[in-house]
């Protein structure tokens, strides 16, 4: 039983390894990641898997429509170097591929920037560049800070799995904090229509009350002056019989 898990985790990895030396088969794989995070972190509302961005005209692996803005993100990240860094046992090639690797990280940064970070037609101020794997994110902040740094100050926060829940949970929370202070407001607004309703009612209440008053008052003028006039007739009435 043991030995079968153990084979089935080798196996699992193996295809994994495979996976991540495809371009293409990183990039789904990212998304997919990317997307199952998404989802389970925030109100379906909010998340766009691969939709176009109809004033930026690109399209981004998902954003994120918050009351300020979009957030766009980004689930490709370039490996094949950081691949070969791990596998030569060459200190001179795995310095040169670290070189490289840092130089694709870089233009997939700028990349990122140009195409996402738009303020003017929508976006926020920042977007992110998600890395699926904890161990090239945690490689890069050890060992390229001055990079990621430069990248954040320039709008493109790099963020792991975990960073990236981190991120999403504290969005989360703003999120949901805006729809309580938009119910909060719609229900003062419709407390308002409804004080505006009752002072409407009040107004022509007293107007109809007044009415109903000069009225009875009316009445009560009209009753006295026919007993009066009864009275008179019927004096007239026995002075004539008389």
């Amino acid at each position: 039983m043991i030995k079968q898990r153990a084979d089935d985790i080798q196996n699992a990895t193996q295809k994994l390894e495979m996976l991540f030396r495809v371009t293409r088969g990183r990039g789904e794989y990212g998304e997919f990641q990317l997307e199952q995070i998404l989802k389970d972190l925030l109100p379906a509302q909010y998340v766009h898997i691969r939709e176009k961005l109809p004033k930026i005209g690109k399209i981004p692996d998902a954003h994120i429509i918050t009351p300020k803005g979009i957030i766009c993100i980004d689930s490709k990240f370039p490996l094949e170097n950081y691949r070969k860094m791990l596998e030569t046992t060459d200190e001179n090639q795995r310095m040169i591929f670290a070189k490289n690797f840092r130089n694709d990280v870089k233009n997939h940064i700028e990349k990122i920037k140009t195409d996402y970070v738009k303020p003017e037609e929508g976006t926020l101020s920042f977007t992110l560049g998600f890395i699926p794997s904890e161990a090239v994110y945690q490689y890069l902040t050890e060992n390229e800070p001055e990079l990621i740094a430069e990248a954040a100050s320039e709008g493109v926060l790099v963020v792991s799995p975990a960073t990236l829940a981190i991120n999403l949970n504290l969005l989360s929370i703003g999120l949901r904090a805006t729809e309580i202070s938009e119910k909060a407001q719609q229900i003062q607004n419709n407390l308002t229509r409804l004080s505006a309703a009752i002072q409407e009612l009040e107004g022509a209440w007293n107007i109809l009350y007044g009415h109903i008053r000069n009225a009875y008052n009316k009445a009560s003028d009209v009753t006295d002056k026919q007993n009066r006039l009864k009275l008179i007739f019927e004096q007239i009435t026995e002075r004539e019989e008389e």
